[in-house]
């Protein structure tokens, strides 16, 4: 969750002009199956060396959302359980393993989970309950429409595909930073542009089955990776909880 959460905050306005104001029709919630790659880039207004910029990778089928940092040791995907719920795996590339948290663990631990966001970006709901349609444009020669506003003590300002469902670029400005995140490949998921290291047959485990293996060495350092302190066996999910 922190990890899709901390792609979800930042944002560069790329290729959009002409913007013209009308009314907003209802947004689909319908999603096409695409493989995308983003930038995402921070910096302070304070004109210190706080931020940062990365590349990373989305897949998105009719049931699973994946993302990966490019470069990095960790991913996440969610999956649809079949029963109105999300599943969570937390992919840990150099210990080839997934973890996985049902939708009744993470409830638990106090992760709510919006589909849509996972698989948009930002959520249906949020685009049009917080922000307001101003106008549309196009982005990387694709239609999309233009949505800005005040939330709280944040300015957001979000380009959306209607065609992808998907929001294509992110601004989000407050007093001490500004985040911008911006699609930069998008294609069909069946042309496979980039190896998703998962697909090489990784270890699927239980979140409350780490405690039980927790005299494993390769359990111990998942556990420490995670940020789990609690390491007695049979402990259960609430005692299980990541620190932050």
């Amino acid at each position: 969750m922190k990890f899709i959460a901390r792609l979800i905050i930042a944002f560069c306005l790329v290729s959009f002009h002409s913007v013209k104001a009308k009314e907003a029709p209802k947004l689909s919630e319908s999603h096409t199956e695409l493989a995308c790659q983003f930038e995402t880039s921070s910096r302070a207004k304070d004109g210190t060396q706080r931020g940062g910029k990365y590349v990373w990778r989305m897949w998105r089928g009719k049931r699973e959302v994946e993302v990966y940092q490019v470069g990095s040791k960790d991913g996440e995907a969610w999956m649809l359980d079949g029963a109105g719920g999300v599943i969570l795996g937390r992919i840990l590339h150099p210990e080839r393993s997934e973890v996985r948290f049902d939708a009744m663990q993470l409830r638990i631990l106090g992760q709510k989970v919006d589909w849509s966001k996972c698989c948009s970006l930002v959520s249906l709901e949020f685009l049009e309950s917080a922000l307001t349609f101003r106008g549309e444009g196009s982005f990387l020669g694709r239609p999309v429409r233009e949505f800005n506003g005040q939330v709280g003590s944040e300015k957001w300002s979000v380009l959306w595909s209607d065609e992808d469902t998907l929001a294509v670029s992110i601004e989000v400005e407050n007093d001490k930073t500004m985040s911008k995140t911006v699609l930069q490949e998008r294609h069909e998921l069946n042309a496979k542009p980039w190896e998703r290291l998962r697909d090489r047959g990784y270890e699927s485990i239980d979140y409350t089955d780490l405690g039980d293996g927790d005299t494993n060495p390769k359990i111990r350092r998942i556990m420490t990776r995670l940020g789990i302190k609690c390491s007695h066996g049979g402990c259960g999910p609430v005692c299980l909880t990541p620190q932050p």
